[in-house]
């Protein structure tokens, strides 16, 4: 994970801010817990995490790293049922509206990568610094 995590702070600046953004919506669960739609969304992002370290680990940073986000269209979609029955709790509804809208953005993002690295862009968006002996970021 400290490997991916030097990728990231070698994109661009407005990435790097976007890709913390999204993750500091998401762990404001930890503000929340133990109200199951924290408890999703951080199930959410470890999920996230372990399905993009897979990727990571095998291809690098490529394109297809969007489908560790792909499962946030259950979650979101739940989210968004269950908006009304929090009204009743102000920030943790504008929390869930938070997470939805962030969410929804980066999924049309990872979809886009998604949908290039399967019509063909499926060399790394960051190259390594150093190739390891066996060829893997």
């Amino acid at each position: 994970m400290l490997r991916f995590t030097k990728y990231i702070r070698r994109m661009p600046i407005h990435w790097q801010i976007w890709v913390a953004a999204l993750f500091l919506t998401n762990m404001g669960a930890i503000f929340f817990v133990p109200r199951p739609e924290a408890l999703v969304v951080l199930l959410g992002l470890f999920a996230g995490a372990v399905l993009q370290a897979v990727i990571f680990a095998r291809l690098g940073f490529v394109r297809l790293l969007g489908l560790g986000h792909f499962h946030w269209f259950a979650m979101i979609t739940w989210l968004v049922v269950r908006l009304d029955a929090i009204r009743d709790d102000p920030t943790f509804h504008y929390w869930v509206f938070a997470v939805v809208i962030v969410c929804a953005l980066s999924l049309v993002i990872d979809t886009i990568d998604v949908a290039r690295y399967v019509l063909g862009e499926r060399e790394p968006t960051i190259l390594p610094t150093k190739k390891s002996p066996d060829g893997r970021p």
